[in-house]
């Protein structure tokens, strides 16, 4: 009797056992299935966009070094400001049919123009001379990503798109008519003629970060959407920094170049962002609206001069830094 009671019980707790399993199973499923409606890697995509815009934008660029000397130290900073230009872009995303992966490609060069720079030298930690010049410039930029795509089949439908990439950028920074407006401590203004120097930003960046969309509007019977929001964010972990100087007045110093400027990196040490509007009339063709910023900064770095009498003098650069702010304006074809 007792073993029929004990097979009994056992068969019960067996039975219960199983049922719970099957049970657990089920939520499982049933959560897995909620969480796939709700996210999901990828979406279908064209393979294709190619893109042409303009880049209407402002940048400020400086340097300092540092170096001793009988006062104790002595500083020379050189600030580049309003550089206004508007600056050609040409965008290119190969992308897999379902977003699993794509590349993102972007290029611009342009004009700067009506600018304004100066070159301050300090002893004993005052501003000992002055002077100030006119900027004329040229920026070239480039980016480059990797990324992958994740919908979110909320009310308001969206996508993340995380990525890694990398990103240059440069100004090259002719300086003319320049005049003194502080001569060993005294304020004035005094022109000097003949100046035709140039400065050369070069800026290479690890770029990651997420892109993102929201659709504003919902979408058409033709699977179009034609209102949705855009933007990005990407920092920057590693920077390597190189600067090339021509100072044309200086006759103590050589012409190719007169200095150089390196610095290597890693930490957070800038950002590039956006956010834009796009407006979908059809399904092959897109216009896009918005703001871009890009910030890029160094310290601890080395300036190497070169004399005309070939010998070389090596200081620290202590900071390098670029600020690049504008409005885009973009058409993109779909394929």
């Amino acid at each position: 009797m007792k073993k029929i009671l004990l097979v009994t019980i056992a068969l019960l707790v067996l039975q219960t056992t199983i049922l719970s399993v099957k049970a657990a199973e089920d939520s499982l499923s049933r959560l897995s299935t909620e969480k796939s409606k709700f996210m999901a890697w990828g979406r279908p995509s064209n393979m294709v966009d190619i893109g042409l815009g303009y880049l209407f934008s402002s940048s400020t660029c400086s340097w300092e070094i540092s170096f001793p000397d009988q006062y104790g130290r002595s500083r020379s900073a050189l600030d580049f400001k309003g550089m206004n230009g508007s600056i050609p872009i040409v965008f290119l995303d190969i992308q897999h049919p379902n977003s699993y992966a794509s590349l993102s490609f972007q290029f611009g060069k342009g004009q700067n123009l009506n600018g304004e720079g100066t070159d301050s030298d300090y002893q004993a930690g005052a501003m000992y001379h002055r002077s100030k010049f006119d900027l004329t410039g040229e920026t070239i930029f480039w980016t480059a990503d990797i990324q992958t795509t994740f919908a979110f089949n909320s009310k308001a439908r969206w996508v993340l798109k995380p990525f890694l990439g990398w990103q240059h950028y440069e100004e090259k920074i002719g300086m003319t008519n320049g005049s003194w407006t502080k001569l060993f401590g005294a304020e004035t203004n005094t022109p000097f003629a003949g100046l035709d120097s140039r400065y050369d930003f070069n800026w290479d960046a690890l770029r990651i970060g997420m892109k993102g969309e929201l659709e504003l509007v919902s979408a058409r019977q033709s699977e179009i959407v034609p209102l949705r929001l855009k933007s990005h964010l990407a920092l920057f972990p590693y920077m390597h920094y190189t600067g090339r100087g021509v100072w044309n007045l200086r006759d103590d110093l050589k012409k190719d170049p007169s200095f150089s400027h390196e610095a290597d990196k890693w930490g957070v040490l800038g950002m590039d962002g956006a956010i834009s509007l796009i407006y979908q009339p059809l399904k092959f063709l897109e216009f896009e609206g918005g703001g871009r910023i890009s910030y890029f900064y160094v310290q601890d770095g080395t300036d190497t001069t070169y004399f005309s009498n070939n010998t070389v003098a090596t200081v620290t650069l202590n900071e390098a830094k670029a600020l690049q702010i504008g409005l885009f304006l973009q058409i993109t074809w779909r394929f």
